[in-house]
């Protein structure tokens, strides 16, 4: 058994949403000197990383779905590995509709978590509260003052039984600024320090803490992080600028257990590959902001396609996808020429559905798996290809053809998949490929 602080907090109720009083929980953690990571309960890339700016450090992720109890613990252990406290964000079952993928109150058994419930006072009815939660401690979300926050906390700890431990007011300017904030935008500090700030009037941080400390963790195993490096050296080219920022943390630290060297460069800004480029790794992100800027800068687009022309290979999801197409359309149908190594124009949903768990398997081959290959990951919906050519799907599922698509060495992928939870593609990173006939065929949209 290892020491771990950590709590599990969620919403219990539909409507409602645990994000703000979590960022201000993160935040008055931070300022006591606490050491905090924060996780999502599911493998989807957060639309706004409050986190980050509450505590320095991006969001890490866990997913009952995706995961064995094992890889949860120790990627818990690996995400807190400063000594720090866990935070694991997300919605109980109760507060879920219909909602498949990974679940929190599974989580929270796999890892003997606390259980925090964020209650929104503004949806309760007093005759008629929701059903007693199984958890171990109360916060209170919109309260009106200190003397409702006194009411609904008096009301809820006789009728439940359960302490309530914090609570943060309406603020609706504040509210009103984080929901003005563009998806994928940064969070500014201040709006993060000003929810600290309103969270600190009403909490009992000290029992906060305490409950965190409470349990002990078993300690994990080193199935993922114990590996031994790959022989063969891999430099990997990671997309990091306005446009492409968006990826899983615990892909690109087993990346580096397993000996690859990682190099981040910038579509919008740079005018060619790091030198010595392996593989170059175009993450999600949002390239519909920046289309003139990406399609302008012609050296870089130029540079992707000889490194596919020269036989090496790109991996690219999300935003990363769109990036690789013939064109862009974004929202008000205006359309960018893109790098053209996909016979595809992408366009862009802005009103698209939330992301949605699929397990699909590889109906043709490519470098990343072979036939028959069963890949995890939450759909994208935000952008959708529309073939210009031949374009090679690799899932042969009626509706899911093109959720992935290679053309020659590049594959690309709608799906959000997080490698640390399938370890086997990131071993096929690593694994030599036949020599490939030099191919000029790569062409950008007129």
């Amino acid at each position: 058994m290892v020491p771990l602080p950590r709590l599990a907090l969620g919403t219990i109720q539909a409507d409602a949403t645990p994000e703000l009083i979590c960022w201000a929980l993160l935040e008055v953690l931070k300022r006591q000197g606490c050491e905090v990571q924060h996780f999502a309960s599911r493998c989807c890339l957060v639309p706004r990383d409050g986190a980050l700016a509450a505590t320095g450090l991006s969001s890490r992720h866990l997913d009952s779905w995706l995961m064995t109890p094992e890889i949860c613990r120790e990627l818990l252990m690996h995400g807190t590995a400063s000594g720090g406290m866990a935070v694991v964000e997300g919605r109980y079952d109760a507060g879920c509709r219909a909602q498949s993928g990974g679940s929190l109150d599974q989580l929270c058994a796999w890892l003997d978590m606390p259980r925090l419930a964020v209650i929104d006072v503004c949806r309760l009815e007093p005759c008629r509260l929701p059903e007693r939660p199984a958890v171990d401690a109360l916060l209170l979300d919109r309260v009106a003052s200190a003397s409702d926050r006194c009411h609904w906390q008096t009301h809820l700890e006789s009728l439940w039984g359960i302490p309530v431990l914090g609570a943060l007011e309406d603020l609706p300017r504040l509210r009103s600024a984080v929901s003005d904030l563009q998806p994928g935008a940064a969070v500014p500090h201040e709006l993060v320090q000003s929810l600290g700030d309103g969270f600190e009037r009403h909490a009992q941080v000290g029992a906060l803490r305490r409950l965190a400390a409470s349990r002990p963790l078993p300690a994990p195993s080193r199935e993922l992080f114990g590996r031994r490096p790959n022989r063969r050296p891999l430099t990997v080219a990671v997309a990091y600028d306005e446009a492409f920022k968006c990826y899983f943390p615990d892909t690109f630290d087993l990346l580096e257990t397993m000996g690859a060297t990682l190099v981040d460069f910038s579509p919008l800004h740079d005018e060619q590959l790091p030198a010595g480029a392996d593989l170059v790794y175009l993450g999600c992100g949002h390239p519909e902001r920046y289309a003139t800027e990406l399609a302008e800068n012609y050296c870089m687009t130029s540079a992707l396609r000889n490194h596919l022309c020269g036989g090496k290979r790109v991996y690219a999801d999300g935003g990363g996808v769109a990036y690789l197409c013939q064109s862009l359309e974004d929202a008000e149908g205006h359309y960018s020429p893109m790098v053209g190594a996909l016979p595809a124009i992408a366009r862009f949903d802005p009103a698209s559905a939330p992301c949605q768990p699929v397990e699909l398997a590889l109906a043709r081959p490519s470098w990343l798996g072979q036939v028959g290959t069963r890949v995890r990951g939450y759909r994208n919906s935000r952008w959708r290809l529309e073939p210009a050519g031949p374009l090679r799907g690799l899932f042969a599922e009626p509706g899911c053809e093109h959720d992935m698509v290679g053309c020659f060495r590049a594959v690309a992928s709608c799906l959000q998949i997080n490698f640390a939870t399938q370890p086997g593609f990131l071993s096929s990173f690593f694994q030599p490929l036949e020599p490939a006939e030099p191919t000029s065929a790569v062409v950008a949209a007129p």
